[in-house]
């Protein structure tokens, strides 16, 4: 699906400046410290934030082609009725977890758009709209996977 292609090609840019803000912040940190012996504690404080945007998109990403790590030991010896049982029943608990983390993430950042980071001074919930941004994501890619699945298998 060309769209999802797309959002793909755009996160994975999106999280890969993230790690190179991550670079850059703790780069300039450390040569302040010992280049000018000062600390840039803004510094140290976006590059964690930007690491956590770069989690949360990486991992959105990870769910498309299904490369989180899973134990499907028991799944492969069932029989292929009940691996599909199975799959559909992970698939909908999967669609709890992540709608219920888009929503509480979502609750939580806006409530923590009236907090200020210490050294950054930015609104703490644009921290943790990375919770809700990255599980809807996921969660959109795991709807696509599971329609490719549905339509992939054979008629029986």
């Amino acid at each position: 699906m060309k769209f999802f292609d797309w959002l793909e090609t755009l996160i994975k840019y999106l999280a890969g400046l993230f790690l190179l803000a991550v670079f850059v912040l703790v780069t300039a940190q450390v040569a302040s410290r010992f280049l000018f012996n000062f600390s840039l504690a803004a510094a140290s404080e976006l590059s964690i934030y930007a690491m956590i945007w770069s989690v949360f998109l990486g991992a959105a990403v990870a769910f498309r082609h299904n490369s989180h790590i899973a134990m499907d030991i028991l799944l492969t010896k069932l029989p292929n009725r009940a691996r599909h049982l199975a799959d559909f029943t992970i698939f909908i608990l999967l669609v709890a977890f992540l709608g219920l983390v888009a929503v509480e993430g979502h609750d939580l950042a806006m409530r923590a758009m009236r907090q200020s980071s210490p050294a950054a001074r930015i609104p703490v919930g644009y921290i943790t709209m990375a919770m809700p941004v990255g599980s809807v994501i996921a969660l959109a890619f795991l709807c696509e996977q599971q329609i490719q699945k549905l339509l992939e298998r054979p008629k029986s």
